[in-house]
């Protein structure tokens, strides 16, 4: 090849990426579109299921706010304001996140840092990783996309190289621990996926809220066990928690160890039960 064919193949090789990126991204907009449609009756009930709660606590707070003070004190009246406070504050964030998600913001953020990043879909081999745990039809594969580079140096640089989700793009760094060849963090960041898709957008502020409070701990296999003997379930765990959790148990199911205590909750996780 001479060096005239070497750099019609270059300019070649650069149109078709051009033209890739734009029939991609004119996809997301179809999809946007679509979604706004598919999605719509799930957002409109849950915003209604947040307001019917939001109003029964407003209706209760006074008559329960008297019994606490009668039975329990000053002190105990104290602790109990805190925890309907920050109640209260976490239902205003739900409300306007799921007001949010009806008027589309999923997409539309979804849209404008796919243009901002380097995004392409999930491999055959990630995708059979997350249904080994998840399902094969627990999530819309086809609309993940795994984003990097561009815009994300800058995120990265400054969160440490940690993965994170936003709705139906899973942000990874090129290098590191958090990279894309790590398939159980994948498999963990799809989790959060999984509860976007059936809690909505209120599943990130729960996920950052679990990060600054319990954290990502569980208390491993011992932890679980005690757990499921005391009744818990998958959603009693935090979001971060049950990523965690499903994160562990692919890594022991990979190397063919001891899994079983996992199991009630990973069943739990395939019926939706977050």
């Amino acid at each position: 090849m001479n060096k005239a064919q070497a750099a019609a193949h270059i300019v070649a090789g650069a149109i078709t990426t051009l033209f890739d990126w734009l029939a991609d991204r004119l996809e997301d907009l179809a999809k946007w579109a679509a979604n706004l449609v598919r999605f719509l009756p799930n957002r409109l009930w849950r915003l209604g299921s947040t307001l019917v709660f939001a109003l029964m606590g407003i209706i209760t707070v006074v008559p329960i706010g008297v019994r606490v003070l009668r039975r329990g004190g000053g002190r105990n009246f104290q602790a109990w304001l805190k925890s309907r406070l920050r109640q209260g504050g976490i239902r205003v964030v739900q409300l306007l996140l799921e007001i949010l998600d009806v008027a589309g913001l999923p997409e539309i953020f979804s849209f404008i840092w796919r243009i901002l990043t380097r995004a392409t879909p999930l491999t055959g081999t990630e995708i059979t990783a997350a249904a080994n745990v998840l399902g094969p039809l627990a999530l819309r594969y086809q609309d993940i996309r795994v984003a990097q580079r561009g815009i994300l140096r800058l995120v990265f640089a400054a969160n440490g190289g940690r993965a994170f989700t936003t709705f139906h793009t899973v942000n990874m760094p090129d290098l590191g621990g958090h990279q894309r060849t790590n398939l159980d963090i994948l498999v963990h960041e799809l989790v959060h996926v999984y509860q976007y898709e059936r809690a909505g957008s209120r599943y990130f502020a729960e996920a950052l809220l679990a990060q600054q409070e319990e954290g990502y701990g569980y208390g491993g296999a011992e932890g679980l066990g005690l757990a499921r003997d005391q009744g818990k379930r998958l959603r009693d765990f935090n979001r971060e928690q049950q990523a965690q959790i499903v994160q562990d148990y692919y890594t022991l199911a990979h190397y063919d160890r001891d899994a079983s205590v996992y199991e009630p909750f990973i069943e739990q996780l395939r019926q939706g039960k977050v």
